[in-house]
């Protein structure tokens, strides 16, 4: 084990899904605890810019490769490309999501839900089928940490599809956590509050009635900014976090105490 608990330095890291907002802040925190990265998301050009300027920063080695995580070949692919161009696996973070039309439950259309649980669970899935397979392969271990939110730990009125989509990336957390014990692979997830991005920015517009993402919601009073997922994210990546595997970790402010 590492002098260092918290160093990344000499590891081999993917993020799905980090053009914006948690996923870009946390490879940015990532390749600066001295992880090589691999970015991915769906906007190649502006990803491929942003994979230059945290590399120009971090002195880290930053690839981008598009991918949409409906796609099953195009996932493997993606995971293909990053175990060759870093050598190996060690940390996988599975962040690509979205929030889905805000609705009242009996008014969602089918369209809608099956989109969202086809990128939001079905790409969690999918990242973590290829994911598995190449960190079992290198024999060291590692860390997968998804994105859930605190909608998978309890209820969220007009978002209720979201929700359930949160709710089963908590259930496939878990449940790899225990098959993969016994291999030194680790996972966990995060379950963001109120974040200040994208998806909170369309679920307000969506629907005045969504007030469990405003700041009066929140004991600490405001939204956090993504910038405060990352710590807890290179914890769970790092060997600080050696013993923890299984967890859905709350990063709210307080909403789910409250």
């Amino acid at each position: 084990m590492s002098d260092n608990l918290f160093t990344l330095l000499g590891r081999k890291a993917l993020v799905v899904g980090c053009d914006s907002g948690i996923g870009l802040a946390c490879a940015r925190a990532i390749a600066a605890a001295g992880a090589s990265l691999v970015m991915s998301g769906l906007e190649k050009e502006r990803g491929e810019a942003l994979a230059r300027e945290i590399a120009s920063d971090s002195g880290q080695s930053v690839h981008y490769r598009a991918v949409d995580v409906r796609d099953e070949a195009s996932v493997e692919a993606l995971v293909a490309a990053a175990t060759g161009i870093m050598d190996g696996l060690d940390i996988a973070m599975n962040n690509a999501g979205i929030p889905g039309p805000a609705a009242a439950i009996q008014d969602l259309a089918a369209r809608d839900f099956d989109n969202l649980f086809a990128i939001n669970v079905r790409g969690a899935w999918l990242s973590m089928k290829y994911e598995i397979p190449a960190m079992l392969a290198a024999g060291q271990g590692g860390s997968i940490i998804n994105l859930a939110s605190t909608a998978a730990l309890s209820g969220l009125a007009y978002v209720g599809a979201y929700s359930a989509s949160k709710h089963a990336v908590a259930g496939l957390t878990k449940s790899a956590a225990i098959e993969l014990a016994p291999h030194n692979i680790r996972v966990n997830a995060i379950a963001p509050g109120p974040v200040q991005t994208d998806l909170l920015h369309n679920m307000r517009a969506g629907r005045s009635q969504v007030s469990d993402v405003r700041p009066a919601s929140v004991p600490m009073g405001r939204v956090a900014q993504p910038e405060e997922m990352a710590g807890t994210v290179v914890w769970l990546a790092s060997q600080a976090a050696s013993f923890v595997t299984g967890s859905i970790i709350s990063v709210d402010g307080g909403v789910i105490a409250a």
